[in-house]
């Protein structure tokens, strides 16, 4: 009974909270415009008002660069469907960045700070990007191709390039580097987590492979639409998840971490892609190599380890197993066949025509006019009106020297040249050396896939490359202070003389 007295005091220390009329009219005014929309509106024009009244509240909360940088890679791995307006056919994904750009761009000036980190690699990237532009130039005025069309596909390797002048800017120290990192792999752990689950909800077999001799349920391609374009984007996400969790203090996210390595790499199993899988391997081992190089032997545990359970599930793993198994099988299938009719026709078309291509934005057919693999052979032909989707060409450097030819190819060389420079750079400066070898292993990996793949078109791919170009110029950045020398604030005066005053 002695508490009581206590327990009536405590409470009559509380102020009392009234809501206010303004607060009841507002509650009021929020609850029949709800019922409103449920009432009079379709499902899709409710969720769409009520997700943009979330945004428009949570902005003016946040209105920071910084805060929404962190949502950029969920919300642009989510954005790959398109939306065609006149001339223009863009990805979700892509009006995000641009009104991302556009924000960062106006915050900058509103208060008067940088707009980017001055960087020599930014500078030779911007040469790529110019030498890039001349091959447009070419195509439209030389070639006569359709302007939109060369404008549109000579620019969709750079598309995103702006991340990688923000990045620096927006994550000037490892607290907020770390932030990011985090958030890519928390877009990793979704997606992932949706090809997984994609997988096991399957019920029948892949009618395409069931006709190669293959039998396993269809390729997961979680949000990104295609098997292929999911296995690039885990190449360049999977290094940087296994680099979070030995960077990582906290124990959340070191088992955040693992657990996104581990769906992604179920994942892109399951999206039964041999490039995939070989370039995760890559990227993956070059990242466990760097951290136990003085212990080789763990990653070459894990690799034996991860190739008997491959082996233990062969039946369902065939058409990547068969890929080293048995090489001359894979000559007379269809996905490797069509491949090599359509290089030796490109490479006829590279012969006539090698310095400036047959210009961006040319209207692709086959020979033949099918689409059987034995006639696979691409022409092309100027284009006078709107293309909507671009042919990758099976491969990002046949497509540059077949559309740009040596102007093209030039262009490229610089941008991946420049990369692996600055990789160096950071590698010799940088404190945080982990992350640089897991941004650098995976934009590696990712490069050896696109010889026989062209994944950089695509925006949700894209855009988590040039987030990593940016991570590694906000590293080399970060470590070009730290090798700053310090600038002495007073000077020695020599013995035996006296100081002017």
């Amino acid at each position: 009974m002695t508490d009581i007295p206590d327990i009536s005091r405590r409470v009559e220390e509380f102020t009392s909270c009234r809501l206010g009329l303004k607060g009841v009219f507002l509650l009021l005014l929020g609850t029949a415009a709800y019922f409103a929309l449920r009432l009079y509106f379709p499902p899709v024009t409710r969720y769409l008002v009520i997700g943009c009244s979330a945004f428009a509240i949570l902005f003016f909360m946040r209105p920071y660069p910084r805060f929404w940088l962190l949502l950029l890679p969920v919300i642009f791995m989510m954005g790959g469907s398109t939306i065609p307006t006149g001339e223009f056919n863009p990805a979700v994904t892509t009006i995000v960045m641009m009104a991302f750009t556009a924000f960062f761009f106006i915050d900058r000036v509103v208060r008067n700070r940088p707009l980017f980190v001055p960087s020599p690699y930014l500078f030779w990237i911007f040469v790529a990007v110019l030498v890039q532009v001349c091959s447009v130039f070419i195509s439209i005025h030389f070639h006569g191709q359709y302007p939109w069309n060369a404008i549109r596909e000579g620019s969709g390797v750079y598309l995103f390039l702006p991340m990688a002048i923000m990045i620096p800017v927006l994550c000037p120290d490892r607290d907020r580097m770390l932030l990011l990192l985090r958030a890519v792999v928390a877009a990793l752990f979704i997606a992932s987590a949706i090809g997984v689950a994609q997988y096991f909800s399957i019920t029948d077999f892949s009618r395409v492979d069931l006709g190669l001799g293959y039998f396993y349920r269809g390729r997961v391609a979680s949000l990104f639409g295609n098997g292929n374009i999911f296995s690039g984007y885990l190449e360049l996400s999977i290094p940087l998840s296994i680099a979070l969790y030995f960077r990582e203090r906290t124990i959340k996210w070191k088992a955040v971490a693992v657990i996104a390595t581990i769906l992604g790499v179920l994942s892109v199993l399951y999206t039964f892609s041999r490039g995939g899988l070989i370039c995760v391997a890559l990227g993956s081992g070059m990242t466990l190599m760097y951290i136990f190089k003085s212990k080789p032997w763990i990653p070459v545990l894990i690799g034996a380890v991860a190739g008997l359970l491959l082996i233990r599930y062969g039946d369902t793993f065939e058409r990547q197993l068969s890929f080293f198994s048995d090489p001359q099988k894979q000559l007379t299938q269809p996905t490797i066949l069509h491949r090599y009719v359509s290089y030796q026709g490109f490479i006829d078309q590279i012969r006539e025509s090698p310095i400036t291509g047959v210009g961006w934005g040319a209207e692709e057919h086959f020979w033949g006019r099918s689409r059987l693999y034995s006639f696979w052979e691409v022409r092309h032909v100027v284009s006078t009106r709107t293309i909507r989707l671009f042919g990758g060409l099976n491969s990002l450097f046949f497509n540059q020297a077949v559309k740009g030819g040596l102007v093209a190819i030039t262009a490229i060389l610089t941008l991946f040249i420049t990369i692996f420079a600055a990789s160096f750079k950071a590698m010799r400066t940088s404190p945080d050396r982990v992350t640089v070898v897991a941004v650098t292993a995976g934009i590696l990996s990712f490069l050896v896939h696109q010889v026989v793949d062209n994944l950089l078109q695509f925006p949700t791919v894209n855009s988590l490359f040039w987030i990593c170009v940016g991570i590694l110029l906000a590293l080399v950045a970060d470590g070009m202070k730290e090798e700053r020398p310090l600038k002495s604030i007073d000077c020695p005066v020599p013995s035996g003389r006296k100081a002017s005053s």
